[in-house]
């Protein structure tokens, strides 16, 4: 096996499936690979961190402890793992392969993946070639950048 740490950025598009399937395909054979199906949960989504203590806004986190906006950031990521786990045990048919569901909050899908493949010494990324943000093209912006900002290889699939 050439590959043992294989990234799925996950973003429940038809393609981001296919990406994991293809990457079960690969690895599923392996029980010493592993295949890191990944979410980035953009960091604009969640509440502002600088109106913690600003009673005014009625916000959850807006009592003046700092470990709300932990407990926040925690229970997002806890549950979009949840939401790819489910997903993946579906997939994962006969699979030997170790597999590892994991959610990280970036400011941009194309950081949080970056991020995840210089942190964690992935050396293959399969993913869609467009998510469910993307514009009609033969390539999405993510995949486009992923190509352009990581040092391994990078397989696009439809």
């Amino acid at each position: 096996m050439f590959f043992k740490n294989i990234l799925v950025p996950y973003d429940e598009s038809d393609h981001a499936k296919s990406a994991l399937h293809i990457a079960l395909g690969m690895a599923g054979p392996y029980p010493e690979a592993k295949v890191h199906v990944v979410t980035v949960i953009p960091s604009e989504s969640l509440p502002n961190p600088t109106l913690l203590g600003d009673i005014g806004l009625d916000t959850p986190y807006a009592l003046g402890d700092p470990t709300t906006y932990e407990r926040i950031m925690d229970s997002a990521v806890e549950r979009a793992v949840a939401d790819i786990q489910s997903f993946v045990e579906e997939s994962r048919d006969d699979a030997q392969c170790k597999i590892v569901a994991n959610a990280v909050i970036a400011s941009s899908a194309l950081e949080g993946i970056v991020d995840y493949v210089t942190s964690r010494d992935i050396d293959l990324v399969i993913m869609g070639r467009r998510g469910l943000g993307a514009l009609r093209g033969m390539l999405g912006s993510v995949s486009f950048g992923v190509l352009r900002s990581v040092d391994v290889p990078v397989l696009t699939v439809k």
